[in-house]
């Protein structure tokens, strides 16, 4: 089988990369949620950025499809619609596995 061998440097500067994308990525959840009105504590953000999926319902599909465009590069922060749900509401979600089918 073959493998890729990367130099560690290379590794190192990905992880760098990759830890300034999640900082950059919690800025942008807050500046949304300060746009939407959304207040959240320092305590209630940081349990939320545990989450692996941060569910924030709204009304219709419209608002869905523009807020979803917003948070296009947010892997955690989905917009969904729920009509018997307040707006805002934040609610968990989990990612479900994707697994490869044999074709």
């Amino acid at each position: 089988m073959s493998k890729v061998i990367i130099d560690p440097e290379y590794l190192k500067q990905l992880a760098a990369l990759d830890a300034d994308i999640r900082a950059l990525n919690a800025e942008k959840i807050k500046l949304l949620f300060t746009a939407l009105d959304i207040s959240l504590t320092a305590v209630d953000f940081e349990k939320l950025m545990a989450w692996e999926i941060i569910l924030v319902t709204v009304p219709d599909r419209q608002m869905a499809v523009q807020l979803n465009k917003l948070a296009a590069y947010l892997p955690n922060l989905k917009f969904t619609v729920d009509e018997t749900q307040p707006i805002f509401k934040l609610m968990q979600g989990s990612k479900t596995r994707r697994v490869w089918k044999e074709r």
